[in-house]
């Protein structure tokens, strides 16, 4: 018997500071948007490849905890639009 419930969409890996640059990117898309409004240049930058959200956040003088905060509530904010 066919099962009638809907699949749940898959949701992306939880974003945490050790989380890579592009992969972050690739899974929440409005981070590129966060970075830009932020002045962070990563993903031009060839680091990006091997940095973290916490690398970033330490350079750039910035909470990780609260950039991670920002990435996922423009995220939702997005999916919800």
């Amino acid at each position: 018997m066919a099962s009638s419930s809907s699949a749940k969409p898959k949701q992306p890996p939880k974003l945490t500071p050790k989380t890579n640059i592009i992969k972050a990117v690739e899974h929440y898309p409005e981070a590129a948007r966060v970075f830009a409004e932020r002045g962070i240049p990563c993903l031009g930058c060839v680091a990006a490849h091997f940095e973290t959200l916490a690398d970033i956040a330490g350079e750039f003088g910035l909470s990780v905890e609260e950039l991670i905060a920002e990435i996922q509530s423009s995220q939702r904010n997005t999916e919800k639009n």
